[in-house]
């Protein structure tokens, strides 16, 4: 898991937040046109990643229910800590 020493998971980024499941996924997905996979985030496979899922599912650092989780570069988690804190106002 070195190459990714630093990078946070959507649950974490909920724990911190104190918010609810989603909330750091609703505000990566305003982002995300803005952001590079595999540079940026990265998503998660079982079948190209099975040791690094092992392992982050036993550090228990993401939703259990979360197929294919993403991983977060530190500056890309904190974009969307700022984005959660900050959502967008809609209009009626």
């Amino acid at each position: 898991m070195s190459a990714y020493h630093g990078w946070q998971t959507l649950r974490e980024l909920d724990l911190r937040l104190g918010a609810a499941k989603g909330t750091a996924f609703r505000a990566f997905r305003r982002l995300e046109s803005r952001y590079a996979e595999g540079s940026d985030y990265v998503l998660l496979d079982a079948s190209h990643s099975p040791e690094l899922l092992a392992a982050l599912r036993a550090a228990d650092r993401l939703y259990r229910s979360s197929p294919r989780p993403l991983l977060l570069s530190p500056a890309l988690a904190d974009a969307v800590l700022a984005a959660a804190r900050n959502p967008p106002v809609t209009g009626r």
